[in-house]
C-alpha cells in the first residue's frame, strides 16, 4: 500500500504533542445537550460486537467553508460500538468515504486517525468535514485520491455524550479499529469484509495510530491490517506537556488535562482557581483547535491552578502519573 507522504504544518509540529435518510437500529435517548444533532444521541442498547453500525446517513466533504469544492466520493456518516479505556462498550460516530473511481480487485481500507480537533461536540471530523473546516481535509482527500476508502473516527465523547478523552491511549486505539470493522460491516459502499486495512494519523492521530497498530493483534486480530504511518505521536505526555505548557499551544495541553480526567476519573476542577475553572470549561465545551489558538494563546497552568504551581507538576505524580 502506498502513501504520498504528509507535509507538516506549524499547527501538526505545535502538538507532538440536510436532512439525509438515516439506518437507525435502536431509538436514541433523550438529549443531553440542546446543541447536539439526533444522530450523534446513543441508543438505549448498544449492539452485541465492537464495531457493530448502530446508524448511518449520507453525508458530504467539502474542502472550504463556502462549500463551492466539493470532495467526490460516496459519504456516510456512521455511528458504532467500541469501548473505552476501560473496556465498557461505548458508541461513537465519524465519516466513512469511498471513492467514485473503480478499482481493481478489494478496495484497500485506512483509518484516518484525525489530529486534534479540540473537545466540543462541534469540533467533531463528522460534522466539520461536511462543513468544509476540517483542516485534516487535504490530506484525507489525498488518500481517496489514490484510491483508498478511508473513514475517520470522531474518538469517544467527541459529537456523542461525555467529554472527549483526548490523549487516552486505548480508548483512542479502540475507536480507529473499530471504526475499521463499522465501515467493512456498513452496507452498500463496496468496501470488502475482509480486505487489506491500514491506519494513518499525525500527532494526536499518530499516537491513535501507534495505539491501534499495538492493540490490533489482540483487539482485532481478524484485520488484515498491512501497515500503520505513525506521524509525531506524543509518546512521552511528560515531555509534551512541558513543551506545550506556556507555548502558543498552551490550550493543548489543557484540552489533555480535561480529556485524560474524563478518562480515568480525575475531578481536575479540584486543582484549579476559578479562572482555571472557567477557561478550563471553556476549552471543554466552546473552543476548537484554531480558536483555541487565537483565543488563549500562551496558556500558562500556573496561572489556572489554586496553589499557584503549574500541572505540569502534577503529572508526575498520582493519580495523573498513571
Amino acid at each position: 500500500m502506498k502513501f504520498l507522504p504528509r507535509p507538516a504544518t506549524a499547527l501538526a509540529l505545535a502538538l507532538v504533542a440536510v436532512a439525509p435518510a438515516t439506518n437507525a437500529t435502536a431509538a436514541a435517548q433523550p438529549r443531553e445537550e440542546s446543541d447536539r444533532p439526533y444522530f450523534y444521541e446513543p441508543p438505549a442498547q448498544l449492539p452485541a460486537h465492537n464495531g457493530d453500525v448502530i446508524r448511518s446517513e449520507r453525508s458530504a466533504f467539502y474542502l472550504d467553508a463556502l462549500k463551492v469544492v466539493p470532495v467526490k466520493a460516496d459519504v456516510r456518516r456512521v455511528m458504532y460500538r467500541t469501548t473505552d479505556r476501560a473496556g465498557k462498550p461505548i458508541a461513537v460516530t465519524g465519516t466513512v468515504l469511498t471513492p467514485q473511481t473503480p478499482h481493481a480487485g478489494p478496495r484497500p481500507l485506512v483509518a484516518f486517525a484525525p489530529g486534534t480537533q479540540g473537545l466540543a461536540d462541534k469540533c467533531a471530523p463528522s460534522r466539520q468535514l461536511p462543513e468544509g473546516t476540517e483542516y485534516e481535509g487535504l490530506p484525507v482527500k489525498n488518500l481517496l485520491d489514490q484510491g483508498f476508502g478511508v473513514v475517520v473516527t470522531d474518538y469517544e465523547g467527541l459529537g456523542t455524550p461525555g467529554t472527549h478523552t483526548y490523549m487516552t491511549r486505548a480508548a483512542q486505539g479502540h475507536a480507529v479499529l473499530d471504526s475499521l470493522r463499522a465501515a467493512q460491516r456498513l452496507p452498500g459502499t463496496g468496501l470488502p469484509a475482509e480486505g487489506p486495512v491500514a491506519v494513518y494519523g499525525y500527532s494526536q492521530g499518530g499516537g491513535a495510530s501507534a495505539a491501534a497498530a499495538e492493540l490490533a493483534p489482540t483487539y482485532a486480530p481478524e484485520l488484515d491490517l498491512k501497515g500503520a504511518v505513525v506521524g509525531a505521536p506524543p509518546a512521552d505526555l511528560d515531555a509534551v506537556a512541558a513543551n506545550l505548557d506556556g507555548s502558543a499551544y498552551g490550550a493543548f495541553f489543557t484540552y489533555s488535562l480535561s480529556g485524560l480526567g474524563a478518562a480515568y476519573d480525575i475531578d481536575v476542577d479540584s486543582y484549579l482557581n476559578w479562572h482555571g475553572k472557567q477557561v478550563t470549561a471553556d476549552l471543554r465545551d466552546n473552543q476548537c483547535t484554531t480558536q483555541a489558538l487565537a483565543k488563549y494563546p500562551f496558556l500558562n497552568s500556573r496561572f489556572l491552578t489554586a496553589d499557584g504551581r503549574p500541572l505540569t507538576e502534577r503529572l508526575k505524580r498520582a493519580p495523573w502519573k498513571e
